[in-house]
């Protein structure tokens, strides 16, 4: 048998699915094993001699029933694992859609836990809005941020959490800092003034943004007309990692502003 045909075969019914996972924890007689997943005993007998057949189970006794081989155990975890990847790429189905340029790493593991917001048409400012929710209203520490566009929401958000001792760092492309010299020039020089304030220059184009903030990662993604779609964020230790390593290689294609 093939691998695709496997893969055919175990997806091709909730109950061979069922069987796998509670095999996963015990041993069970088929009689056991309809109870549990809800079918006939006959269709249950079947689907373990299937498995045994692939490799997958062996007999243990004929009181005790059947249990997952070693190579069960590892179909089962991958599998187990595969139907996680696939929820979560559903739940971030519009995130990973416009996340335009590099963020590599960024597998389903890490976003798992992070929360998702998604413009709708009954809610077209749900990143923003999350993003000021993650912003709140104290002043931080530490904000290290990479933003492809020039934003008034964001300008106001950042101003309102920003203070004389926060430490800043900001990346933007040229295209950005020349809308922000043009649109928002009160605001950059106040920036400017700040004595924990750098801003760099990405010597190319930005495609998505990023905020570390006191350890809690934002990241959203744009669409083709620079409008804020969809977001991840999270204060999990390992999103928050990849934020960190994912700016450092950022910056260090950066230039200071001058």
């Amino acid at each position: 048998m093939t691998a695709h045909e496997d893969i055919a075969f175990i997806t091709g019914s909730e109950v061979r699915i069922a069987v796998l996972h509670a095999l996963r924890t015990t041993t069970a007689t088929p009689t056991t094993l309809a109870e549990e997943c809800s079918c006939a005993r006959e269709t249950a007998q079947r689907t373990v001699s299937a498995f045994v057949e692939r490799g997958w189970a062996e007999k243990v006794s004929t009181k005790e029933g059947y249990r997952l081989t070693r190579a069960g155990e590892l179909i089962a975890e991958s599998y187990e694992e595969f139907e996680r990847c696939i929820e979560v790429s559903d739940k971030f189905r519009k995130f990973l859609a416009n996340l335009r340029g590099s963020a590599p790493n960024l597998d389903c593991a890490l976003l798992s836990g992070a929360t998702a917001a998604k413009a709708t048409v009954e809610s077209p400012h749900a990143p923003i809005e999350r993003f000021l929710a993650v912003v709140d209203d104290g002043t931080v520490e530490t904000f290290r941020g990479v933003t492809p566009i020039v934003s008034r929401v964001f300008n106001r958000a950042a101003g309102r959490v920003i203070g004389q001792d926060s430490e800043v760092e900001l990346i933007v492309d040229q295209d950005v800092l020349s809308a922000s010299a043009s649109e928002y020039p009160d605001a950059l020089s106040r920036a400017e003034e700040l004595p924990g304030f750098t801003l760099l220059v990405s010597p190319e184009p930005l495609e998505f943004g990023l905020m570390i903030i006191d350890g809690h990662a934002y990241v959203g993604a744009y669409d083709d007309e620079g409008n804020l779609v969809a977001s991840a964020d999270s204060d999990d230790e390992a999103f928050v990692a990849w934020a960190e390593q994912t700016f450092s290689r950022i910056q260090a294609e950066a230039e200071p502003w001058s």
